[in-house]
This record gives structure tokens, C-alpha cells and sequence, in this order.
């Protein structure tokens, strides 16, 4: 039976809110802070955002008119999940279904049933704006990201009343509002412990989300997501506003209003050549975990020593040119390292495997 209640949202601190963005505010004051912040106002210019102003026909005609009609995946759940896309009862899989629909046939169908009470619901996101709408990339930008040297890529996200599951993003990420209205939910990365997450490998969004619904959590059932919500910040976005999530900072976002559509931008801040972290934590589940106690201490100690550096730079005794893997990388060094992982995922694989694997992705030889 559950516990749940409604959230009281009054006890949560706010997210700052930030007007008149410029270059020099959103360069040294807003991203070096590390932390969630609402750009007021901050897209109310672009093409797409006056469109969807008019009206949501607007909108539509504008997006139908740049879609090439490339086919997306829709995740539509019947009515009785109500705008509610996470696990089955028993966790076996997912409460939704995915169809196929270019972009502006998922948004008229939306707007065809945004006054049904009992309307499915509708949400597709993470559509890569350059491979499918590139007009829309071109009229809708933010260039203030070019100003500051980061290669950004933006991405459209488009859906009715739906919530989308506390989860974290491994980019930095500007999240622009184009209609609709959104409640974000932040937690810092340092409450993982309390999110109570789910499957790793099993997530509505692809991303590993916690099981615990925000705007209604049992606190008996998740205790320790009482803690998340004490260091918890939560803020609203209207159409033209948009909102700056920093890598790693868990949200939950809710759609407030039946008809929503926004455009966000990531960049990463590493070298264009560096793996994606959780790749490494998936690595490490296969090569670690399974060890005894003893020895996960001591691979504990060289990821500390060696990763995350907590003694200070572990070469520093070696001459510069001859720090190998351990000093600045040159394209050589990124693919013997990308190699020597190869080999040891494949370790255990029949030796003919390996090889032809080895051969599709280093050509030039093992």
C-alpha cells in the first residue's frame, strides 16, 4: 500500500533566476557556478518562440515547414499511466510503447487531443536538431556557446502533461523554452545515496532515474529521499525562458501545460577525444565488483592515486616527456588506450572474435 504524499513545494530553496543574460555573465558568473540557474527571457527572440506565441498552430505550421519528415521514436502510453512514463508494477520492463512519427505528426497529434481528459500520453526528446531539422538549428541558435569555444549540439524535446523521471545529464546543458511551462527539481550530484535509483540498464529515459516520484514521494518507502529533498532546489520556466543544468546534477522535470516543446544545448568540457564517464562505471562493474574486499581496497587506492589524483599530480617526479599515458595525451596515446581497453573487454571472447573485432575497429592494425 503506499505511503505517498503530495510534495510541499514552499520548503524547497529556489533556483536562482538570472535577466539580461550576456556573454560576460553567462561566461564567468553563471556556468563557473556550477549550479542550476533560470535564464529569464532568454530565447523570447528566436523565430520558433514568436511562432509558438501566436498560437500552438503556429507552432505547428512553423516546425512542419522545417521537418523532412525523417521518422522518430514516440513514446506514447495509454491514458491510465496518466502522463506518467516509468516501470511496470513488477519491473519487468517499461509502461510505454514506442511508434514511429516524423516530428510535427507527434505535435499535431498532441494538439488534436490537449483538451481530452483522457489523452495519451505523448513525449519524444534527445532529437538531434542537426541530423533532423537543421533549419531549425540555423534559425534558432545560441551563439553565445560559439563566443565561449564550446561545440554545442542541440537537441529537441517535444510532449504533452508528462513528467520525465529524476535523472542526471552528462553534458552541460542549456535547456530553452519554447511553449509550455516546466517545474524543474535539482538535486546535487552528492545525493545519489538518496535517489534510491533504478536498473542502470533499465531507465524510461535512457539515463539511470530514481524511483521516487517527486510530486508525490513515499517517505516510507524511500526514508532517505527526505535528505535529497532538504538539499533540493526547484524552479519554474515559461515560454522564452531557459534554464542552465550542470553535468551530473540529478532533475526532475514536469510538464505543467498540455502542449510543450523546447530546445536544449550540450557541450562537453573535456577534449573531443575523452570516453563517456559512465562507460568507465559499466567497465568497472565487469573488472571490479566481483573481487574480494581486499582487493577492491586497493584498486580504490590506484583510482585515487591515479584518476582522481587525491595525493596531487602522481607524476610529478617523471620528466614531462616521459609521463606516457599519464601526461598530456597525443593521438597515438588515445588510440593505444582505446586498444588496451578493447583487449580487455574482449579477453574472454573466442580468440577469432576478438580478432575480427579488433580489425573493424583499428584497421591500421592491432
Amino acid at each position: 500500500m503506499s505511503t505517498a504524499v503530495p510534495l510541499e513545494r514552499g520548503s524547497l530553496a529556489r533556483v536562482r533566476e538570472w535577466r539580461n543574460v550576456d556573454l560576460r555573465a553567462l561566461r564567468e558568473e553563471i556556468i563557473p557556478r556550477d549550479r542550476p540557474a533560470v535564464l529569464k527571457g532568454y530565447v523570447t527572440d528566436w523565430p520558433i518562440a514568436r511562432a509558438a506565441a501566436q498560437s500552438p498552430e503556429a507552432l505547428l505550421d512553423y516546425v512542419r515547414a522545417r521537418d523532412p519528415g525523417h521518422p522518430l521514436k514516440i513514446m506514447v502510453g495509454r491514458p491510465e499511466i496518466k502522463g506518467v512514463y516509468f516501470y511496470r508494477d513488477d519491473m519487468s520492463g517499461l509502461n510505454f510503447e514506442y511508434q514511429d512519427q516524423p516530428l510535427h505528426t507527434a505535435l499535431a497529434n498532441i494538439l488534436a487531443c490537449r483538451t481530452r481528459a483522457d489523452a495519451p500520453a505523448i513525449y519524444t526528446g534527445a532529437r538531434a536538431v542537426e541530423r533532423y531539422f537543421p533549419q531549425l538549428r540555423v534559425e534558432n541558435d545560441l551563439p553565445m556557446l560559439a563566443q565561449m569555444g564550446k561545440s554545442g549540439w542541440s537537441y529537441v524535446w517535444v510532449g504533452n502533461a508528462v513528467p520525465a523521471a529524476t535523472h542526471y545529464d552528462n553534458m552541460e546543458g542549456i535547456n530553452c523554452t519554447v511553449t509550455g511551462r516546466k517545474r524543474f527539481t535539482f538535486f546535487p550530484p552528492d545525493q545519489l545515496a538518496n535517489l534510491y535509483v533504478g536498473p542502470l540498464e533499465l531507465s524510461p529515459g535512457g539515463q539511470p532515474t530514481s524511483m521516487v516520484k517527486v510530486a508525490a514521494p513515499d517517505l516510507e518507502r524511500y526514508p532517505r529521499f527526505a535528505q535529497a529533498l532538504a538539499a533540493a532546489e526547484t524552479a519554474e520556466v515559461e515560454p522564452g525562458d531557459a534554464i542552465f543544468i550542470p553535468s551530473l546534477w540529478w532533475h526532475n522535470v514536469e510538464a505543467l501545460e498540455p502542449v510543450n516543446f523546447s530546445i536544449n544545448f550540450w557541450w562537453c568540457e573535456p577534449a573531443e577525444w575523452a570516453a563517456e564517464p559512465f562507460g568507465a562505471l559499466v567497465h568497472s562493474l565487469l573488472a571490479l565488483r566481483a573481487l574480494p574486499p581486499e582487493r577492491r581496497e586497493v584498486w580504490r587506492m590506484m583510482f585515487d592515486h591515479y584518476v582522481f589524483q587525491t595525493d596531487g599530480d602522481p607524476v610529478a617526479h617523471l620528466p614531462p616527456d616521459r609521463r606516457g599515458m599519464l601526461g598530456p595525451l597525443s593521438d597515438p596515446q588515445v588510440q593505444y588506450l582505446k586498444k588496451q581497453l578493447m583487449r580487455s573487454l574482449i579477453k574472454k571472447m573466442p580468440r577469432e572474435t576478438g580478432v575480427r573485432i579488433l580489425q573493424a575497429l583499428f584497421p591500421e592494425g592491432q
